[in-house]
């Protein structure tokens, strides 16, 4: 039997394709069956656990930090308006929160092993963790990219770190359906029956189990690059977003939030 071997190139392709499944449902909800939804909302826990394991990656290997930052930045400004438009929610982007855990990696090198002003960063590390509450991805976000950083063990680091989110997902799922279950109605008259089934079934029942499902995954990397598309993921982004809010703007489904509130 041939071992499952991943390259960064299949990887990120793999997070492209779940991420834009996931937008779509996400987007198209009410046109779409809930069973299908059910199977369609994996994608949002299976794309970030990857793009922050190769935040890290690239951040190990880069030779230019500050060109890094700025191509980051450039993308998640571009890719803001569409992001909005197609959600409906005026959160800053996945790249965004990606951005804060590069930053908390710089921090990590500047404060933690430079300056030894240990402290210092725990408590900026912690500040920037409770302000991407705000952010896509939520507060999972800079732990997980840590995580991936700190353990040095190349196996352990490819499990436990999405052990650990997982776990945490769980333990929040479970208690914001508690919340849910209080106040039932309130959301049921808010949101509509199936769209709150959607946001139960998403948020409580299938995001949680999307980073156990990386773990094979990551532990199938073979560390090589395979195909050269760097600038295809950047591009896809942005593009996929604009797409759904044409189709979005065009059905006349689009709705805003405010951080998805």
């Amino acid at each position: 039997m041939t071992k499952l071997s991943l390259s960064t190139f299949q990887l990120k392709l793999i997070a492209i394709i779940s991420m834009a499944i996931h937008h779509t449902a996400y987007v198209f909800w009410e046109y779409i069956p809930l069973w299908v939804n059910a199977v369609l909302a994996f994608g949002l826990g299976v794309a970030f656990p990857i793009m922050a394991f190769f935040l890290v990656e690239g951040f190990r290997r880069t030779s230019n930090i500050k060109r890094y930052i700025i191509r980051l930045l450039i993308f998640a400004v571009i890719s803001q308006v569409p992001h909005s438009l197609a959600l409906g929610v005026l959160m800053p982007n996945i790249i965004f929160t990606i951005l804060l855990g590069l930053l908390c990696l710089m921090m990590h090198k500047k404060l933690y092993i430079e300056k030894q002003k240990r402290g210092l960063f725990v408590i900026l590390f912690i500040l920037i963790t409770l302000g991407s509450f705000f952010f896509e991805a939520g507060i999972v976000g800079p732990p997980l990219i840590l995580m991936y950083h700190l353990i040095k063990d190349e196996k352990k680091r490819r499990i436990w770190p999405l052990v650990m989110i997982g776990g945490v997902n769980i333990i929040m799922s479970l208690i914001n359906r508690l919340i849910l279950f209080v106040s039932d109605d309130m959301v049921a008259e808010a949101t509509g029956i199936v769209q709150m089934q959607f946001q139960v079934m998403e948020n409580y029942f299938v995001v949680p189990l999307g980073p156990f499902l990386i773990i094979p995954l990551l532990l199938a990397y073979n560390g090589q690059r395979g195909r050269r598309a760097k600038y295809l993921f950047y591009a896809f982004y942005p593009g996929h977003y604009a797409i759904l809010a044409i189709i979005a703007l065009a059905l006349g489904i689009t709705s805003f939030s405010v951080f998805g509130i």
